[in-house]
């Protein structure tokens, strides 16, 4: 057998002569190679590998409306600024490339030691603009003219903004981010009227649309701690803020409350026109009289109707006498003039 297998071993290698001998070689070139790229990287200190790139890399907007203006914050980002680059925006948008603009201008210097420089791209709509969409890009082009020394090469770095948007009808909308309610106290007596609480309850909205929008109303339905028994339903008294389009913003509605103090849950419902835009619970804790500091509840326009029923009957009797006064000192004054006159004629 160790024969055999000697022997076949001595026809292989007389076939294949070479595998040992190759592999020395590649091997050799291999490391000849790393050694050479290594020398070159060492001398030559001049070049830039820095990175460079843009976020985020686009202009995206399928909302837009007539006379309405859009902004866009792009932030150019190098991992490596040794030196400062001029930048140059051109662009490249068929038929709308005058509705751009940037607020460092067309030219402008990313300056030595800032790896994150932002700039803003506007977008205005001009009244008369056609329904259509358009598509495009911005291209950026950073350049330098100083050599760095030691000789070697200047550095020209470039990235593109892609632009897609579309100009549509006016459209009414928004979501609602986030919500929180302050502290408030339960409501007060004072010259047999009743003034409410005032629950304070904003609401971080982002309006979606292209048009000035927001909540239209906001209601309360509170409940005991169980959620077993309805207490009282109120809606918001205030004209709630508007939001510009495309921003985020926090607002506040007011809603009266006649409930003691104590803490109970509520649903609350907000409103976009007649469409629901949120509902969901909050727990809701009112405070005794005079524990929050700085807190202002309802003046007179919070008060019941039947409260503001007397205040009118109260101020209307004053009102009524004067008007009787007025009356009656006018026909005396009638009277008078009328004894003069008759007197003159006789």
């Amino acid at each position: 057998m160790n024969f055999l297998q000697g022997r076949y071993r001595a026809q292989y290698d007389s076939i294949y002569p070479m595998p040992a001998a190759f592999l020395s070689l590649y091997l050799a070139r291999a490391v000849y190679g790393i050694l050479c790229a290594l020398a070159l990287f060492f001398s030559i200190p001049s070049v830039s590998l820095a990175g460079f790139g843009i976020t985020p890399p686009y202009v995206i907007n399928d909302r837009l409306t007539r006379g309405i203006e859009y902004e866009q914050k792009i932030t150019i980002v190098r991992s490596d600024p040794i030196q400062d680059l001029n930048a140059e925006i051109t662009f490249n948008i068929p038929e709308v490339e005058g509705w751009f603009s940037i607020d460092k201008g067309i030219k402008f210097v990313l300056p030595k030691g800032e790896t994150q420089v932002p700039m803003v791209i506007k977008v205005r709509v001009p009244e008369d603009a056609a329904y259509a969409q358009h598509k495009g890009a911005i291209r950026i082009r950073t350049s330098s003219s100083d050599v760095p020394k030691g000789g070697g090469v200047s550095i020209a770095l470039g990235a593109q903004i892609d632009v897609d948007i579309k100009v549509v009808d006016q459209i009414l909308d928004f979501d609602v981010r986030k919500t929180r309610l302050a502290d408030l106290e339960e409501g007060r007596r004072k010259w047999g009227l009743f003034f409410p609480a005032k629950i304070r309850f904003f609401m971080t909205i982002e309006n979606t649309g292209n048009a000035e929008y927001g909540p239209t109303k906001v209601q309360f339905d509170i409940y005991d701690r169980d959620m077993e028994t309805l207490l009282e339903t109120v809606e918001s008294t205030n004209d709630i803020e508007k939001i510009a389009p495309f921003e985020i913003k926090e607002v506040l509605a007011e809603i009266p409350t006649r409930l003691p103090a104590g803490r109970y849950k509520a649903k609350y419902t907000v409103y976009k026109g007649e469409e629901v835009a949120q509902q969901n619970e909050v727990l809701l804790s009112v405070a005794a009289l005079g524990s929050v500091p700085g807190y202002a509840g309802y003046g007179l326009w919070g008060i019941s109707m039947q409260d503001k029923a007397k205040v009118g009957a109260v101020l209307g009797i004053p009102f009524i006498l004067l008007i009787v006064l007025i009356l009656i000192v006018a026909s005396k004054r009638k009277r008078r003039r009328r004894r003069k006159k008759d007197s003159h004629v006789s």
